[in-house]
This record gives structure tokens, sequence and C-alpha cells, in this order.
């Protein structure tokens, strides 16, 4: 039986019966298979399709992007045991009829679509999230986790812990990260969003005309995020880091 599992905040929520349908649509929209509820999502986000005896994984022009296995991809043969992540939601493929992948030279490497070659679609995983996928699908424990955490350079104090699957940072409280200052009326709300996949955390931009900025360089779409990058919006200035694992 080929499923696909729908997890929220390490809780399963739903399942699809994936070899009983040829198109699983997802998106914020409401006509939609998998309907996610989240300004972080696109309206028409994504879509799995069945072609033959595989599953394809295609992003549907979305705003902030489809990641698989911690990567954004544009379009990708799904495997037993690959992580989807859509805004908050996270999608896990199962395949039982079929053999896993196996780690070569450090890594993984899933191919694209025929007629798709080189490296914008082709993805790498290493070790940690080989294992990850494994734990998944409950044949292994899982392992620690990375704990990673902004701390306030400028227009805050403290630091604030990256537990959540998305922190925001906006013009008003119901943002994570609140933006004060004379134009602060000029930020978004949310302006932009720091989201975790099983690997690493990535900013992007969501809207306002006051746009986020990691170590100089404006963002628009996904940036990864790596250890003591500085990240700029508005009188806001954080700074990323990652402590390594913790400790169980």
């Amino acid at each position: 039986m080929i499923r696909m599992l729908v997890k929220y905040k390490d809780r399963t929520i739903k399942e699809f019966a994936l070899d009983r349908i040829d198109t699983l649509s997802i998106g914020r929209n409401p006509n939609h298979h998998l309907v996610i509820d989240n300004y972080a999502v696109s309206g028409n986000h994504a879509v799995i399709l069945k072609e033959g005896n595989r599953f394809i994984l295609k992003d549907t022009n979305s705003k902030n992007g489809t990641f698989l296995n911690g990567y954004t991809v544009e379009q990708a043969i799904l495997k037993n045991g690959d992580i989807i992540t859509i805004g908050k939601h996270t999608l896990v493929f199962l395949d039982r009829g079929r053999s896993r992948p196996r780690p070569e030279q450090g890594g993984l490497k899933t191919s694209g679509l025929p007629g798709d070659p080189g490296p914008d679609h082709t993805m790498f995983m290493d070790t940690e999230v080989y294992r990850r996928m494994l734990a998944e699908s409950g044949d292994i424990p899982e392992i620690p986790k990375t704990r990673a955490y902004v701390a306030f350079l400028a227009g805050g104090n403290g630091r604030l812990d990256l537990e959540k699957s998305m922190i925001t940072i906006g013009r008003t409280h119901r943002c994570d990260i609140v933006i004060g200052g004379f134009f602060s009326f000029l930020a978004g709300d949310p302006a932009a969003a720091i989201s975790k996949t099983p690997q690493h955390h990535y900013i992007s931009c969501v809207s306002g005309w006051i746009k986020p900025k990691v170590n100089g360089q404006i963002v628009r779409g996904p940036v990864r995020l790596k250890d003591m990058d500085i990240i700029k919006i508005g009188v806001v200035v954080l700074q990323y880091a990652s402590e390594g694992p913790a400790s169980s």
C-alpha cells in the first residue's frame, strides 16, 4: 500500500491512499484534496501525480517553495520515506512495496524527471537526512535534533529558540517577532518567516515593502540559514545560531 501521511507538530492528522488516486492537489484553496489553511501556503501550492508505477511531486509556482528532504524542488520522483515540507505541515511518502534508498558515498542521489537533467533537478541527502527518513517510517528511533535560535542584536532583547515549524516576523503582535520603529507600517504582517525543515532553517520574504536581508543581501525566495548569519529586517537585527544536537 502506498500512503501519504500528513503531520502537524509531530502528530499524524490525515492519511491518503495514493495507489487509489491519480492526483493529490495541495494548497490553501478549499477545492484541493489536501487543504492547508496557512498564510505561508499558496492557493495552488503543489501536486503529487501518479504516472505509471511512480509518483511525482511538482511545485505549482508556490511563493514560499516546496521542500523535499530539506531542499527546495520544482519536481522530483518520490521514493519510500521521502519527507515533504509545506508551510507548517510535513508529508511522509511511504511505499512498503519498494526498496528504500541506500546511501552511496555519503549521500543519496535522486534524479529529476527525464528531460530535466542538471543540478537544478538533483537532490543530495546526507546520512542524517537518510536516518530521519527511516525514523519517520518507524524503522529506527528518531535521532536528536539540532537546537537553533536567533539572538537579538537590535530591535529586541534576549533570544528566541526556533522550536516551532515556522517563526514569523512582522509589524503586529500576531507575529512571533515584532518590528518596531517609525517605518514599521511598511512591513508586512508577516514580513518574513523562518521555516524549519528536518535538516535546516530557511528564511523567506512574505509581504510588505520592508524586505529581510541576510548578511546584507536581500531575501526574496527561501534562503538557507547558516550558523552566525546576520538577519536584518527594519530595526530588528538578529543573529542565527545552531547549538548542535540536543541531548536526549
